[in-house]
C-alpha cells in the first residue's frame, strides 16, 4: 500500500487550508447527501483526495471551490453507484397468488425518493435555475462546462474561440454574477416566480 507525503510546507498549507474549510465542507456535503453518515464519509474522502492532489493544485484559484467541487463529484459519483445497484427482493414481503395460477410473486422494496428528498433536491435546483436564467447564455454555457462537466480551462477555451487568461477571467465573472443573483433570489423568492 502507498503512502502520500507532501513537502513539509505543503503539508503545513494544506493543514490550514483543511481547518479553515472543513465545516464549510462538512455542511455542504450533509446538504447534498441529507445524511449524516454520508456527509461525513464524504467529507473525509475529499480532504484525502485533495492532500493526494495537493501538488498539482493551482494556488490562483481558490482552495474551497477546489475542495468544494471534489466534493459535488463524489456526491454525484456516490448517487451513481447508488442507482446501478441491484433492486433488493424481501423473502419477508407478503406472498401473492392469482386466481389459480401457481405462480409466486414478491414486491421489491420501494426505492423511490422520499418526499423530503425530493423537497430537497428541487428547492437547490430551482435556486440554481432561476439565477442561471439571469446570466447571459455564454455566462451560462461557461458555468456549465466549468463546473458541472469539468471541462478543462483549455478546452473551454478552444470551444469559445479564445486563449485561457481570458476564459478564466469570464468564468469569474459568471460567478460573481451567479453569486449577485442568487443573493437576489434568497431575499425576494419571488424573482423566480
Amino acid at each position: 500500500m502507498s503512502t502520500y507525503t507532501l513537502k513539509p510546507q505543503s503539508e503545513s498549507s494544506f493543514q490550514e487550508l483543511m481547518e479553515r474549510t472543513y465545516k464549510k465542507v462538512f455542511n455542504l456535503a450533509y446538504r447534498l447527501s441529507g445524511d449524516r453518515a454520508d456527509a461525513e464519509d464524504l467529507t473525509q474522502e475529499a480532504f484525502f483526495r485533495a492532500y493526494r492532489g495537493f501538488d498539482s493544485f493551482e494556488g490562483d484559484r481558490p482552495f474551497e471551490n477546489w475542495i468544494f467541487r471534489i466534493v459535488t463529484r463524489l456526491f454525484l459519483d456516490m448517487k451513481r453507484a447508488r442507482k446501478r445497484r441491484v433492486k433488493t427482493v424481501s423473502s419477508d414481503a407478503p406472498l401473492r397468488f392469482d386466481g389459480g395460477d401457481d405462480s409466486v410473486q414478491f414486491e421489491s422494496a420501494d426505492d423511490r425518493p422520499t418526499p423530503e428528498d425530493n423537497m430537497f433536491s428541487e428547492a437547490l435546483s430551482e435556486e440554481l435555475e432561476c439565477g442561471l436564467k439571469h446570466l447571459s447564455p455564454e455566462q451560462q454555457k461557461l458555468i456549465w462546462m466549468a463546473d458541472v462537466e469539468q471541462v478543462s480551462y483549455a478546452e473551454i477555451a478552444e470551444h469559445f474561440g479564445a486563449p485561457v487568461g481570458t476564459i478564466r477571467s469570464r468564468l469569474h465573472r459568471a460567478h460573481k454574477q451567479l453569486r449577485k443573483v442568487l443573493d437576489k433570489v434568497k431575499s425576494d423568492p419571488c424573482m423566480c416566480s
